[in-house]
């Protein structure tokens, strides 16, 4: 009997050699995982503020229940590009 469990084994051993592998498309449908996020991408850049805790955590909170599917770093660029739009207004009306 043990001469025929091996035999076996050697023998679909042998058939999964003879037959030609799959193709890796065949394998996987496309890739798998989340996708590419805000590190990798080159248009944003990484910076560290100090801010007081609270501070944060009330606004995390507040930004959580208005905006659940944004990331806190969306509000953090609303703010700074809003700041900016700003700024070159009240400079546009010095200057004129």
């Amino acid at each position: 009997m043990a001469d025929t469990k091996y035999a076996r084994m050697a023998q679909i051993a042998q058939h999964y050699q003879a037959t030609e592998p799959e193709r890796a498309s065949e394998i996987l449908p496309g890739k798998v995982g989340r996708p590419p996020g805000k590190s990798s991408n080159r248009a944003y850049g990484r910076r560290t503020v100090l801010l007081k805790k609270q501070t944060i955590k009330t606004a995390e909170r507040l930004w959580e229940d208005l905006e659940p599917e944004q990331d806190f770093s969306d509000l953090v660029e609303q703010l700074l590009v809003t700041f900016i739009e700003t700024q070159h207004q009240n400079n546009t009306h010095i200057e004129s």
